[in-house]
């Protein structure tokens, strides 16, 4: 399904809620409206003033409540090797985007990038997926109101491997969700935040989480919908400009903070007769004294890790991906350039026969629409390709960390360390 059916049905559940802050909006353009020889500004007036004054400011940094980060990190380890995709719930303070829930959405809910679809049975199965996915969160965000939940959706989420998040369904998705979030003209595009979970970061130790917004420059041509050659140039759009980073700071409760205080450190490995992990190895001090013997049956089954290799296939299937699609590309410039040479030709062989019978004293030929007559499309957007080299250098930068971890795994062995 496309991104923008489920950020509609979002927008369709979160309407309720968003009758208080529209007569909180009320009030305060009408306190606005009145001078203070008229009435004097109440406590409640002034707060609504701040409330409508702090709307219009860009959001600078996400508040993430650990319970929510639990959550992303459940969903993206279940759904893996698919991509996890979930709402944010929360509220935006004076710049500040507190996000307090999470809630998972239907595998592939942000549905196949433009270049996949093109088949009517796909795009007829892809519109079945939307409905199903649009009627699951109206009723998530029915039940979350009637427990008195946060209901008020402000981003997504995607868990991702090995960093390649960049697509054209992920930014729609977040662009259809920066709407609800617009109540003061067009300040509230771009809005919306995008938090990013690399699984691949997990299964290493390291959980990692990072937000994004829509940057200026790119919600201009978005909403232009032009991503031509020239657009691109004039708007100075790359895909490394496309998103802004904000920073994310971790809140944890007072009940979560009591559990982890609870939960003890692991204990240290106990003795075993199976031979030590690479990782162990790799722990001990070099001036360690090591038996040679085993030694030498560690290095015969040292294997560099799994990440390594996933990386390099990442990399390549992002390098095939945007060749594919500078070939599409290619093939659409030049199928245009065809019909626009075909379309000049009929111009100039029409503007020498009416020249002909004007000398003749001939009544001149009408000049037909050529784009009736000739397939003259529009330049083909570029922003697919963007995309896609966005995800490969994304890639490559992932090869390049996880192949300079092997390169001192392969040295040290290499030169007897290990």
């Amino acid at each position: 399904m496309s991104a923008a059916s489920v950020a509609a049905a979002v927008v369709a559940g979160a309407s309720k809620p968003e009758a208080s802050k529209a007569g909180v909006a009320t009030v305060a353009k009408a306190a606005a409206g009145l001078t203070q020889a008229e009435r004097p500004l109440t406590d409640l007036d002034i707060a609504a003033l701040e409330l409508v004054k702090s709307a219009k400011q860009a959001i600078t940094s996400v508040r993430l409540d650990g319970l929510a980060l639990a959550k992303i990190v459940k969903h993206s380890k279940d759904a893996h090797p698919s991509a996890a995709t979930g709402a944010l719930l929360g509220l935006e303070i004076a710049g500040a985007l507190e996000v307090s829930n999470v809630f998972s959405l239907p595998g592939n809910a942000l549905g196949s990038s433009s270049r996949d679809r093109g088949v009517s049975e796909d795009q007829d199965a892809e519109a079945q997926v939307g409905k199903g996915v649009t009627r699951y969160t109206s009723a998530m965000l029915s039940l979350l109101r009637d427990v008195n939940a946060d209901a008020n959706p402000v981003g997504l989420y995607y868990g991702c491997f090995l960093g390649a998040f960049l697509s054209s369904a992920v930014i729609d998705g977040l662009w259809a969700i920066s709407s609800l979030m617009e109540r003061e003209g067009t300040e509230g595009k771009g809005r919306a935040i995008l938090l990013v979970h690399d699984l691949a970061q997990s299964a290493m130790g390291n959980t990692t989480i990072r937000a994004f917004r829509l940057a200026p420059s790119f919600i201009d041509a978005y909403r232009r919908g032009k991503f031509h050659t020239q657009a691109l140039v004039d708007h100075k759009l790359t895909f490394s400009n496309v998103l802004v980073e904000i920073p994310v700071t971790l809140h944890n409760t007072a009940l979560l903070d009591a559990l982890l205080s609870t939960l003890s450190a692991p204990s240290d490995a106990a003795p075993s007769i199976l031979p030590p992990t690479s990782a162990s190895l790799l722990q001990r001090s070099t001036s360690a004294a090591l038996d040679t013997s085993a030694a030498l049956n560690h290095n015969l089954t040292f294997a560099l890790p799994p990440v390594l290799s996933t990386s390099l296939e990442s990399t390549l299937e992002a390098l095939d991906e945007h060749a594919s699609e500078a070939g599409n590309i290619g093939y659409q410039l030049r199928q245009l350039g065809r019909e626009k040479a075909r379309a000049e030709a009929y111009l100039s062989r029409r503007r020498a026969e009416n020249a002909l019978r004007e000398q003749q004293g001939l009544p001149p030929l009408p000049v037909e629409d050529v784009n009736k007559l000739f397939k003259l499309q529009n330049e083909p957007s570029r922003l697919e390709g963007m995309m896609l080299l966005g995800q490969l250098d994304e890639a490559a930068k992932r090869l390049a960390e996880t192949a300079a971890v092997g390169s001192v795994q392969l040295h040290a062995v290499k030169t007897g360390a290990i």
